[in-house]
């Protein structure tokens, strides 16, 4: 009988340390992990103007003239002209991307809001007031942004920010959305100093200025011109064909513009895992204006579903989701459905 409660205890004492063993074996695993899920959160990310992105870095320093950082035990440079964008870890800035990226520039600009009396040094400070001038110009506030970005470049040209080019691109831009083409060459045209990227960026952004003012001959050379250029970026190709569709489609030249969308966009491979952000939504946008130019009730709802697409799926771009639900307005008045007309025509308001 003792025997046999000895050899009970025994046993009971081993399982016991087996699972204090296991629980502290668990736990230990759990530090690891939990350490480098952490340290994997805190790394830099570097996209190449070719598209390669690079994660897991540690940036050193970030010139627009040059970005230099740490790859394993490899200290790795790269010309300014070759980065396409940087993001550096922040708990700082962390809100605010996310905020941009989920297309709520109302909750980005609270978060800026916030940290502008925080203090910010160095180039945190930089990144916080350039991400300020773009969540502006995203939101429709192009002259909140220019002034934004006016403020950047005279705080930052003499430290070469790395943001610089990006800030003075921003200024044409918001020129544009103003509808002063002529200051917006300026700033296109003060892009020249920064790389060969950044001149066929401003090559994109005056045949934009064109467009805008009706030039379409001249506008359409200027986006082929891009578009063809054997050293462009793939995304600033892209971009440079959806603008010379844009053109094709206030031609109305639906059908051959439905053509080169099927064929840049959603045919075979290209509509694998494709994503160019704003290219692709004005692209998906395109589709149903096309659509609905065309005659015929078929047109019509093939237009209906194409604008659906993109308001829903892109609802991030506030021009392009507005813009979709003013078509689909259209589209719903001509297919005799006023219900949901007038629900697109709130949504539009944003009032949905």
């Amino acid at each position: 009988m003792r025997e046999s409660r000895t050899r009970a205890l025994m046993s009971y004492s081993y399982s016991k340390t087996q699972n204090s063993g296991s629980r502290a074996l668990v736990a230990s695993l759990v530090v690891v992990v939990s350490c480098f899920f952490l340290s994997s959160l805190k790394a830099d990310v570097v996209v190449q103007s070719n598209g390669k992105r690079i994660d897991g870095v540690t940036v050193l320093s970030a010139k627009w003239d040059q970005v230099l950082f740490k790859q394993g035990g490899n200290t790795v440079k790269l010309e300014g002209d070759k980065v396409a964008s940087i993001q550096r870890e922040s708990a700082y800035l962390r809100p605010v991307r996310s905020a941009i990226s989920g297309g709520n520039y109302a909750k980005a600009l609270s978060s800026i809001s916030k940290l502008d009396g925080r203090g910010l040094k160095g180039w945190q400070a930089a990144e916080l007031q350039y991400l300020k001038g773009k969540v502006h110009l995203a939101a429709g506030e192009a002259g909140k942004a220019d002034g934004v970005f006016k403020e950047f470049v005279a705080a930052n040209k003499e430290a070469k920010d790395y943001w610089l080019p990006h800030a003075i691109y921003g200024r044409g831009q918001a020129m544009l959305d103003l509808g002063r083409g002529n200051s917006a060459q300026t700033h296109f045209q003060g892009l020249a100093p920064y790389g060969p990227t950044w001149v066929l960026r401003a090559k994109l952004g005056e045949a934009q200025g064109l467009f805008l003012a009706k030039k379409y001959v001249e506008s359409r050379a200027k986006f082929n011109e891009v578009a063809n250029h054997r050293k462009a970026p793939p995304s600033l190709k892209v971009a440079a064909v959806v603008g010379r569709i844009d053109v094709i489609v206030s031609q109305k030249q639906y059908d051959k513009a439905i053509s080169d969308l099927e064929k840049t966009f959603f045919t075979g491979s290209t509509t694998q895992g494709l994503d160019y952000g704003k290219s692709r939504a004005r692209a998906t946008y395109l589709m149903g204006v096309c659509y609905k130019g065309l005659t015929g009730k078929g047109n019509l709802e093939k237009a209906e579903i194409w604008l659906l697409k993109a308001a829903v799926l892109y609802r991030h771009h506030k021009d392009i989701y507005v813009n979709s639900c003013n078509e689909l307005v259209d589209v719903y008045k001509q297919l005799g459905r006023t219900e949901r007309a007038t629900e697109w025509g709130r949504r539009a308001g944003g009032k949905s």
